[in-house]
């Protein structure tokens, strides 16, 4: 006859509480074995049930304060109980009674080691990278997950600076441990940045350093906490970079130019001069329609190569803005002659043929160009001028550019020129 799994729970608790010391009650153990009941029943009854139940339940009983070796003996007569009413076969009682032995002992000599000694086990195993330092960032000691990121020594580690892994520079690091930590009793800053190994391999690694004392009190300790986070970075990294780029030619995208014309204007001061020079291919289309898209293409890769060459500032872009228009944004300081200087080796570039798969095709650019105080313009107004601009000079005919700046806009402009 089957017996319920709260009576079972029940019968089993009074065994091992009838000689606990200290004395326990017996209906909150009950209460606990119940759920085990459960479990070991659920396990029994199938074939393909829990394995780690019987280790389990063993350790649980440590958990519960039973750590006397006669509570093994005293839990027999229930998991024998279990299995014959799981159906289970002579085998499997056993095995549960060896593994059920086998999770009390583990547990048992888990509960009865030393704190020193666990943190010691958990040190050295723990899969992230730990160092331990004092208050100056001198690293005390270190786990193997630290030397194997930093592809240090534990030996070349003890009494190095900390801070020699700063992703910055170690001065602000070491000042924002002394503002965010030194002054408080707890605290965590978080960095990120590339290491270089001794090897000369490099990772990028998320640091989390902490503060915290002794349990005495006595002694204060910085924790350092590593993950490489490389393949997250790079990752990232591409992620960002395709979407702000065009995947055909390479340069800045529409969003990514608008983005730092955006930044110009914000960072702008009173009088900082910028330039938009807005640019088409001259019958673009016929050469597309007339020898086909891969060709276009290949043109398209082509021209923006010798489009990028003619921009030598780091603070300056060239973007494909979208099918054969390329816009230049020339930041501050530029001034009319700068960019009427770049506008004329814009326009030069295109004066040799291309050698597109064997075949070869002269084309030339059509270019607006607009100067203004950045600061007083919005990004589509700067756009729409450099457009403005742009229709001025395919006005004029093929292989044109015009010139204005903001006092001459709307104004026939004297720097209004074919190429010759």
């Amino acid at each position: 006859m089957m017996i319920a799994a709260s009576d079972i729970a029940a019968e089993w608790a009074a065994r091992l509480t009838a000689t606990a010391d200290p004395p326990q009650s017996s209906a909150g153990v009950a209460a606990v074995l119940e759920q085990w009941v459960h479990r070991l029943l659920v396990a029994m009854s199938s074939p393909r049930g829990d394995s780690t139940v019987g280790e389990r339940a063993g350790a649980a009983l440590v958990t519960l304060g039973f750590s006397d070796p006669d509570a093994i003996s005293l839990s027999v007569p229930t998991l024998l109980r279990l299995s014959e009413d799981a159906g289970a076969d002579p085998v499997r009682a056993a095995t549960l009674v060896g593994d059920f032995g086998q999770g009390f002992a583990r547990a048992r000599i888990a509960a009865s080691q030393p704190a020193s000694e666990r943190f010691e086990t958990t040190f050295r195993h723990a899969s992230v990278a730990i160092a331990i330092g004092d208050t100056e960032g001198r690293i005390i000691d270190a786990n193997p997950a630290f030397e194997k990121l930093t592809g240090a020594t534990l030996a070349g580690l003890r009494g190095r600076s900390g801070f020699d892994f700063a992703p910055s520079e170690q001065a602000t690091v070491q000042q924002r441990v002394h503002d965010e930590l030194a002054r408080s009793d707890t605290g965590t800053i978080r960095l990120e940045g590339r290491i270089q190994r001794p090897d000369g391999s490099e990772a990028w690694v998320a640091w989390t350093v902490t503060r915290c004392s002794s349990a005495s009190g006595e002694h204060i300790y910085l924790l350092g906490f590593g993950e490489d986070v490389t393949d997250y970075h790079t990752t990232t990294t591409q992620l960002q970079w395709q979407a702000h780029h065009d995947p055909l030619t390479m340069l800045a995208n529409r969003r990514h130019l608008i983005d730092r014309c955006q930044t110009l204007i914000d960072q702008a001061v009173e009088g900082d001069i910028g330039a938009v020079c807005a640019m088409d291919i001259d019958e673009f289309k016929t050469i597309n329609d007339t020898h086909g898209h891969t060709v276009g293409d290949s043109l398209l890769v082509a021209v923006a190569a010798r489009l990028r060459a003619c921009i030598d500032r780091d603070t300056d872009m060239l973007a494909r803005f979208g099918g054969d228009e390329f816009i230049a944004l020339l930041a501050p300081p530029t001034d009319e002659q700068h960019t009427h200087s770049i506008v004329e080796r814009l326009h030069t570039a295109m004066a040799d043929p291309f050698d597109i798969d064997n075949v070869c095709l002269r084309t030339s650019l059509s270019i607006g160009a607009f100067v203004a105080p950045i600061g007083d313009y919005r990004v589509t107004e700067l756009l729409a001028a450099a457009d403005d601009c742009l229709y001025a000079a395919k006005a004029l005919g093929k292989n044109r550019w015009v010139l204005h700046t903001s006092a001459s806009l709307g104004a026939a402009d004297d720097l209004n020129r074919p190429r010759t």
